[in-house]
């Protein structure tokens, strides 16, 4: 079976955090958005297993990164899905689709496996992978009910609820609240067709932002009479793809995570937590320094971060941060940034970002 996994995106919703670096490579408690991906994947796919990127934005840092963290278990391939055009100094791409499309050689005569790096389910891959062994099927898509649909693709499922009628992107009008959400399996025998039909696709003159999507070309294949199941994710799927979902996401992967000092009694015999309060889940990185704060619940702070006389909850603060008397809530916080005396709600600040009220030395 070939994972496939588009990357080529600048993440726009997620700006100003994705100026400096690719979505997937936010840090969420302790590890990058690609990382709790490819975790999952490692438990689920045996070693040497095919893994086709499609990189774009950033692509020297993914490249560079994914070859030397994971090129020992899968054999990693990588194919370049170019601009469309930019915006200023930022490109954008022709879509979902087109990036899918570009791992068409490296697909011959094997399943495809196709995830999102801005999802990641809570369950083992492994269960989609068992339904779709047993099930008898073209394909089985991963599916979850939201509460906002507007900004998924969803399905329209027959009245036993086992195969999609209908599969819509983005609709305006409801009608599912069965979100596809990040991961689809194609058998072997119609991926030469879903790749002719994407190829099709492409040649679509696009105007007005639009992009080719997967979805089109999914409903294609229904209604040539191709059948499609699905396989209801029993657990939370995580969307990292906006601010507000990703603070969301951040919480169910704190509610998991096994911290090896839960008691942070390493940090107090340091002395790099000091008249502080901890109130968990909270995940701190390596070498983080706190004093007299109060530091929780729901919050991840990265690498070499330093917090003096601080009130943070429900926050992700990333690595290198110097936050000294600040007190918020809802916020992220990106890498290498220095912020001083600030009570407010909801920050949302990249990074190397410098906002003061002293002569604070900068990076």
């Amino acid at each position: 079976m070939l994972l496939i996994c588009p990357i080529a995106g600048v993440g726009k919703r997620l700006q100003p955090f994705t100026y400096s670096k690719p979505k997937a490579f936010l840090k969420i408690a302790g590890k990058r958005l690609i990382d709790h991906n490819l975790i999952k994947l490692k438990k689920a796919f045996p070693k040497g297993t095919n893994i086709c990127f499609i990189v774009g934005y950033k692509k020297r840092q993914i490249t560079e990164y994914l070859t030397q963290t994971y090129g020992d278990y899968f054999n990693i391939f990588f194919v370049k899905q170019s601009p469309l055009g930019y915006s200023g100094d930022v490109p954008y791409f022709s879509g979902l689709g087109d990036a899918i499309l570009l791992a068409k050689d490296f697909a011959k005569n094997d399943d495809c496996f196709i995830f999102l790096s801005d999802r990641l389910p809570m369950e083992e891959y492994t269960n989609i992978l068992l339904n779709y062994h047993k099930e008898d099927c073209d394909g089985i898509i991963n599916i979850k009910r939201v509460d906002n649909p507007q900004f998924y693709g969803v399905v329209l499922l027959d009245e036993d609820k086992k195969y999609i009628m209908k599969i819509v992107e983005k609709p305006i009008e409801f009608i599912s609240n069965y979100a596809v959400s990040g991961a689809y399996i194609l058998r072997k025998s119609i991926t030469p067709l879903m790749f002719d039909l994407l190829e099709e696709q492409s040649k679509i003159k696009l105007e007005n932002g639009q992009e080719h999507q997967m979805a089109p070309v999914l409903q294609k294949l229904i209604e040539d009479g191709f059948k499609f199941k699905i396989y209801e994710a029993k657990e939370e799927i995580l969307d990292f793809g906006r601010p507000e979902s990703l603070l969301e996401g951040h919480r169910h992967l704190l509610t998991e995570i096994k911290l090896q000092d839960p008691l942070y009694e390493d940090l107090y015999q340091s002395g790099n937590l000091v008249d502080s309060k901890i109130v968990p889940p909270v995940f701190l990185g390596k070498n983080v320094k706190i004093s007299d704060s109060v530091i929780g619940p729901n919050v991840s702070i990265g690498d070499n971060a330093i917090l003096e006389k601080c009130i943070i909850s429900e926050s992700i603060i990333g690595d290198g941060a110097y936050l000294k008397k600040i007190i918020s809530s809802d916020s992220i916080i990106g890498d290498y940034t220095i912020l001083e005396d600030l009570i407010k709600k909801s920050i949302t600040i990249g990074d190397s970002s410098y906002i003061t009220t002293s002569n604070m030395k900068s990076f």
